[in-house]
This record gives structure tokens, C-alpha cells and sequence, in this order.
């Protein structure tokens, strides 16, 4: 399994030196590990395990299990040509994104991962704005499985025209602006045809697909390619806006 080369930050020996740890709170990307025994990975955000990836002679570890087995097989053995090796790899937003896909495709995600991130770390690609009081928490998780879905681009949380946590490749300060004005025709459409609230906008083109809908006080944005199934999108969207209704 390969993720993304990212940029290599060097390699370390023992990564429970005092400097590394702190290095690792506000790190972001992929450990590469390699043993005498086999090879791996450990896929990270901010000091916190995401996924993780194993394999040697005999088989192959996933999520939790592959953690335990490189924590319960440490490879020096008092040989330091036998050394565990661990090369950082650090990701911009795209090339984490991409990784979390290949990771949750392939079911390395850990069990112990928290399903929310109230605070995600600041980038070009993944914006917070402040919010009152009734927003919603933005969760990155549902963003995560949005971006798991084939065919899709990018994903953004945005509130009045401003992205909130955005995940993929776009201009989402540009997004987020022209999905707000869609949103406010649109709703103005529905009104003065007696249609109700809109519950979903969807904008087609031979090359693309454009989805708005709402999200508690937000609205979540997806961009897809042409060929991405809206049934199965509307399904997934269905559920996450279900599961904001039941907390509120």
C-alpha cells in the first residue's frame, strides 16, 4: 500500500525522544517504518493516530493491530544495524486528504478515532471561521467520508459565504462565495414557486457536479466529478443531515 511522497523531514531512530514527541503534536503526514521483520506505516495528525499499515513475511496489519505489532516488536534487539527506521513524511491538505482515502479504503483507520474535531489545524485548505453558539460543531469525519465517495473532488463546510473546514482541491474562499449566492437564488426561486425550502441544489455540467445542502446553520458543498452517483451521494447526505437533526 502507498500513500502520497509528501516531503521528507527526516528520519529517526527512536522516536520517543523528548524532541520528536513535540515535534509530532504539530505534525502532519505519514511515518514510514521499516524493520528487519517488514514495513509499514503510520499515518498522522497533530499528535494523533489516524491510520496505520504493517506487513511482514507471515501478514498483514491494519489500524490498531498494526500498532500493537510495531509497539510489541521492537526490531534493535541490542543490533544496530536491525534498528527500527522511521522516515516523517509531512502532507499539505491535499495530499493528507488523499491519504485518508487510501486509508480508509483499505480499512486502516483506527477504532479509537475521535468522530469529531471541533479545532482542525489552520491551512489554505482547511479554514475555521468563528460561528455563534446554535453552528453546529464542525466535524472533519463527515467530511472525511464525503471524500471517500468515488468521484468526489472536494468538500466544504460554509457559513454565510465564508468556508468553516474545507477538504480536496478548489478555491474554497471562491466556493464558498458562489454557493452562498446559489443557496440565496435558489431559496428565492422555491419561494415565489410555493416549492418550500430548498433541502438540495445540485448544479450539473459536462464535466462536473456542484451539491449544495444544508447542514444545521450550515450548508456542506461537495464538488464531483460528472460520473459520481448521485444516488448513493443522497443517501450518504441524507444520513448526515439526519444525524444533526437527532442532536438537535
Amino acid at each position: 500500500m502507498k500513500l502520497p511522497a509528501g516531503r521528507q523531514e527526516g528520519v529517526v531512530i527512536d522516536p520517543k525522544k523528548e524532541d520528536v514527541i513535540q515535534y509530532l503534536k504539530v505534525f502532519r503526514g505519514a511515518i514510514e517504518i521499516t524493520t528487519i521483520r517488514g514495513k509499514g506505516f503510520i499515518l498522522i495528525r497533530d499528535g494523533e493516530l489516524i491510520a496505520a499499515f504493517f506487513e511482514d513475511k507471515e501478514s498483514v496489519y491494519r489500524a490498531d493491530a498494526a500498532v500493537r505489532y510495531i509497539m510489541d516488536n521492537p526490531a534493535n534487539d541490542g543490533d544496530s544495524h536491525h534498528q527500527q527506521h522511521f522516515v516523517m513524511r509531512s502532507y499539505n491538505e491535499e495530499e493528507y486528504a488523499e491519504s485518508l482515502k487510501i486509508c480508509t479504503q483499505g480499512r486502516l483507520l483506527m477504532e479509537s478515532l475521535p468522530m469529531e474535531k471541533s479545532t482542525p489545524p489552520l491551512s489554505h485548505k482547511s479554514q475555521e471561521h468563528s460561528l455563534d453558539h446554535t453552528s453546529p460543531r464542525v466535524d472533519e469525519s463527515i467530511l472525511n467520508k464525503l471524500m471517500c465517495q468515488p468521484g468526489v473532488i472536494a468538500v466544504s463546510a460554509f457559513y454565510e459565504g465564508f468556508p468553516v473546514l474545507s477538504l480536496g482541491e478548489a478555491d474554497f474562499e471562491h466556493v464558498a462565495a458562489r454557493a452562498e449566492d446559489f443557496v440565496r437564488t435558489g431559496t428565492k426561486i422555491a419561494q415565489d414557486m410555493n416549492l418550500g425550502q430548498p433541502g438540495q441544489l445540485i448544479l450539473e455540467t459536462e464535466e462536473n457536479k456542484f451539491i449544495i445542502v444544508p447542514w444545521g446553520d450550515l450548508f456542506l458543498c461537495i464538488i464531483t466529478r460528472a460520473d459520481a452517483q448521485l444516488g448513493l451521494m443522497r443517501v450518504l447526505i441524507r444520513s448526515i443531515q439526519n444525524m444533526v437533526n437527532r442532536e438537535n
